[in-house]
């Protein structure tokens, strides 16, 4: 077994974090907590603010310069926040987030930069990765961090749509963290977040007298910006090996949202003084006043809370010469600030259940928050409250369990470095295997068979001269069906040919093929508007023209004839696809695919 270093990095949407692990000590996985910052404040956290403030452009010059990031940011400081979610398109996000003040102010900082959310990502992602450098010969000294490769899986969304991932994996790159090193290869994964968890949090269920066979746990990862919900079922109980039990879902509906709601309730008491406030001090309401205080401690038990303000928030003359004035807030104003984001993880839940219940005929046996929201004491009061012996299943109930501590927020980088593992012989050093996942959505190719009068549609009628007949286009063929399980290494194989007339129609010496999805339960047979591109597969043909096989038609034609088949594994967070031409399986840079 090579020796290695394995590195998870959680990129958050407001916090990002950092684990690893020797492959000689692959159980004792460490976390990075040691932060650049101004003063000492936070410096020891188990995650940093994701964050960034470039340095002014010299004049007539387009290159960038991190300014500072993280703790490192000075609060008279504007920093780019946010990013994360531009990775994601546009038509993927709930409206209320595309026209949200937030979204809004990174849209306009990335375009006053002249750079894109994929430059920001990985301008953000190689400070990151230079602090977790510096933190590795810290503990290990130079010598040896540079004399072993590593081994890194970026976490991402559960819920992010392929391209968004894609994107994701880009800036990964860009920021160097796959550079090429003297030592070896550094290999360079994604884990959908709540699969991480659940790579960390059920290590904990080895050997539990009361974990069995077929019991399903619902992991609820709780992020700044999404909320992932994925269920397992536990097929071995020691060593822990699990299986997705139904399809994951997700909302944009994390902690940044009740973050706006509270924002807009001051700002709705406060009215037009707001504007007035500097945003350092709007950030210091954030953060003192809500973040590390109401936020955190509230858990619905009717308590009232104040709010400390600057004097310039207040009208009262009675505040004159004064630094601070105090807002009240009553218990149930909290509430109904925390509310409208609960609601939808309440029903990200109860639709989750509710597809066990229907698939495993029977609840699952807890539920799991992980994720910085998921400390939230509030919500763990609801969801309790909502799935307890009271709830909506009575009198059946589902344990909602919430562990205390850095955990929680350290569960998804911890449980990158076990997926890390798994690839390297160390499948059970976490223990926790995965063995299949569901597919979300059918997957596919457009194809054309012999016309059949009375069976294929008029409109899909078309003459193919290569074929020498009337054929039907627009045909599905469905390779992957929604809700199907998938074998975590096998891959789904999708066969097709091409007829050539002329190597004319080889275009820049390469075969493409688009790889379409659709959402709906019941794929239609027939490329419809339920039916969407996911991606563009181009592969580099390297036989010329003249050696290609030849084929007769039905007119006795002769052309030239390319059977290829596509492979596509979904390992991990990214679908990733190979090729095969002609018989000849092609090398993974010929295959590159292009997501839509």
């Amino acid at each position: 077994m090579e020796s290695c270093i394995y590195i998870g990095i959680d990129f958050g949407t407001t916090f990002s974090g950092v684990a690893w692990a020797l492959s000689r000590q692959p159980n004792n996985i460490k976390v990075v907590t040691k932060w650049r910052a101004r003063g000492a404040y936070n410096s020891d956290d188990a995650k940093t603010p994701t964050e960034i403030v470039y340095a002014p452009k010299a004049r007539f010059s387009n290159s960038r310069s991190v300014l500072s990031w993280g703790y490192d940011i000075d609060p008279s400081q504007q920093p780019l926040k946010y990013f994360k979610l531009c990775l994601e398109d546009e038509r993927h996000l709930a409206p209320d987030l595309q026209k949200s003040e937030q979204l809004e102010t990174a849209r306009r900082m990335l375009s006053a930069q002249g750079i894109t959310a994929v430059d920001a990502a990985a301008d953000y992602l190689g400070e990151l990765w230079k602090a977790t450098l510096a933190t590795l010969e810290r503990e290990l000294g130079m010598s040896a961090v540079k004399g072993l490769p590593f081994r890194v899986v970026v976490t991402v969304p559960a819920m992010w749509s392929d391209a968004a991932k894609s994107r994701t994996l880009e800036a990964a790159t860009k920021a160097g963290i796959a550079a090429k090193r003297m030592c070896g290869d550094t290999t360079l994964d994604l884990i959908p977040e709540p699969e991480a968890a659940a790579l960390a949090t059920l290590a904990s269920f080895r050997g539990r007298p009361n974990v069995l066979p077929n019991d399903v746990i619902t992991v609820c990862d709780c992020g700044g910006g999404t909320v992932d919900i994925t269920s397992y079922k536990i097929e071995n109980p020691d060593p822990v090996t699990i299986k997705e039990s139904v399809g994951n879902d997700g909302k944009m509906c994390g902690g940044i949202f009740v973050d706006i709601e509270f924002q807009n309730f001051v700002r709705g008491r406060v009215k037009n003084r707001w504007n007035k406030l500097s945003p350092e001090l709007i950030r210091k309401i954030m953060n003192d006043e809500w973040e590390n205080g109401i936020k955190r401690t509230f858990d619905g038990d009717g308590r009232d809370f104040s709010i400390t303000l600057p004097a310039e928030a207040s009208e009262s003359k009675m505040f004159h010469g004064r630094k601070t004035s105090v807002l009240p807030l009553k218990g149930k104003t909290v509430e109904s600030i925390f509310n409208p984001v609960l609601g939808k993880i309440r029903g990200l839940v109860h639709d989750q259940v509710q597809q066990i219940q229907t698939k495993e005929g029977k609840l699952p046996k807890c539920i799991m928050l992980v994720g910085g929201f998921g400390r939230c004491s509030y919500l763990y009061t609801e969801l309790k409250e909502v799935f307890g012996p009271k709830g909506v299943f009575k009198p059946k109930c589902i344990d909602v369990l919430q562990t205390a501590g850095e955990e929680p927020w350290t569960a998804i980088c911890r449980g990158a470095v076990i997926r890390a593992m798994s690839g390297q012989g160390f499948g059970n050093a976490g223990g926790v295997t995965v063995t299949t996942r569901v597919s979300k959505r059918n997957y596919g190719l457009a194809f054309y068979q012999p016309f059949i009068a009375g069976y294929h549609l008029p409109e899909d009628r078309e003459f193919i001269v290569s074929e020498g007949d009337y054929m039907a286009n627009n045909q599905m063929r469905w390779y992957l069906r929604k809700d199907m399980d998938i074998a975590t290494q096998n891959p789904v194989t999708m066969g097709f040919y091409k007829l050539l007339q002329s190597s004319h129609e080889i275009k820049d010496g390469h075969l493409s093929a688009t790889i379409l999805v659709s959402e709906v339960n019941n794929a239609p047979n027939r490329k419809t508007g339920y039916v969407t591109e996911l991606c563009e597969i181009k592969i580099r043909l390297d036989t010329p023209y003249h050696r290609l096989p030849t084929h007769t038609n039905n007119v006795g034609r002769e052309c030239r004839k390319i059977s290829y088949e596509i492979e596509m594994t979904c390992s991990g967070g990214l679908i990733r696809f190979a090729a095969i031409v002609n018989g000849v399986r092609q090398p993974p840079q010929n295959v590159e695919a292009s997501f839509m």
